[in-house]
């Protein structure tokens, strides 16, 4: 089983990141995912960009910066329910605890599609 964590910042990249995780998951579907949207790529949680990824593979698991929602002026009443928003206190440290609090025995690999 391999771990991926993917980093999504801008709306353009929300494509390609859907699609590097359907083919990561066809290639290792025992594996578990992580997508951390923030920046101004987390308007498109709102905008369904995201639904084909929820629709037909739901054990991703969805995390928002809660910082980049304030600064887009976004509410987690907006987001879809299997999105997990993170606190006004998140930090890549804090990120990285909770992704060790998956499976502290695993390793993870991090593809980020940030500049």
């Amino acid at each position: 089983m391999t771990n991926l964590v993917v980093h999504v910042d801008e709306p353009a990249k929300v494509a390609t990141a859907i699609s590097n995780v359907q083919n990561f998951l066809a290639a290792r579907p025992t594996s578990t995912v992580v997508v951390v949207v923030n920046g101004p790529a987390i308007t498109t949680l709102v905008t369904g960009a995201w639904k084909p990824l929820q629709q037909t593979l739901p054990q991703v698991e969805i995390d928002a910066c809660h910082n980049a929602m304030v600064s887009h002026q976004m509410t987690a009443a907006q987001l879809p329910a299997s999105v997990t928003v993170w606190c006004e206190s998140w930090t890549c440290k804090l990120w990285v605890t909770h992704i060790y609090g998956h499976n502290t025995s695993l390793s993870w690999l991090w593809l980020s599609l940030a500049n």
